[in-house]
């Protein structure tokens, strides 16, 4: 019980020390920002694709399956 009291208080100097420094840095975490967004939406969209690539090859795989194979009742 007293660890879950003490994380909780640990957790909300932590998130109190990340706002005063996130107001405080606020310029220097948008240039950051800045330079990490694009980044981001590549990688973002880069693994979207092949997700979604890998769904149609399976998809088709499974077709192919299905029709090779007849149905057995």
């Amino acid at each position: 019980m007293m660890s879950n009291v003490l994380g909780i208080i640990i957790g909300v100097v932590v998130i109190i020390i990340g706002l005063i420094l996130l107001v405080t840095w606020w310029f220097s975490f948008v240039g950051v920002f800045k330079g990490i967004f694009p980044i981001l939406l590549i990688l973002i969209g880069a693994g979207a694709l092949i997700y979604f690539i890998s769904e149609i090859k399976s998809k088709l795989e499974i077709s192919k399956e299905e029709k090779a194979v007849p149905e057995q009742k």
